[in-house]
C-alpha cells in the first residue's frame, strides 16, 4: 500500500419500522495499480480525476471520477496528500 486516506462510510438501516444511520470509519487505500474503497476496487486506468470540496472545517467530500461514474466519500480531514499521491501514481 502506498497511501491510505481515512473516510467515513454511512449506511442507512431500517429496523422495527425505525430508520437510523450507522457510521463506519474506513479507508481508501492506494496501491500501485488500484484504489481500494470500502465497497469496490478501482483500477487506476479507470480513474480519470480526483477532486475535493471542503464544507466544514477540515471535513469535506472527496470525489473519484471513474469511467463508471463519480464515487463520493466523506472525509474528516483534508485528503490533499492522498490526492497528490494518486495523481503521482497515475502519471508514473
Amino acid at each position: 500500500m502506498i497511501y491510505s486516506q481515512p473516510v467515513i462510510h454511512k449506511k442507512r438501516v431500517i429496523e422495527n419500522n425505525r430508520q437510523y444511520y450507522l457510521e463506519e470509519h474506513l479507508s481508501l487505500d492506494l496501491y500501485d495499480d488500484q484504489v481500494l474503497t470500502p465497497t469496490e476496487s478501482i483500477d487506476l486506468r479507470d480513474l480519470h480525476d480526483v477532486s475535493y470540496k471542503s464544507f466544514s472545517g477540515d471535513q469535506g467530500l472527496l470525489y473519484l471520477h471513474t469511467n463508471k461514474g463519480v464515487r463520493t466519500f466523506l472525509v474528516q480531514h483534508s485528503p490533499i496528500k492522498w490526492i497528490e499521491a494518486v495523481k503521482s501514481q497515475s502519471s508514473g
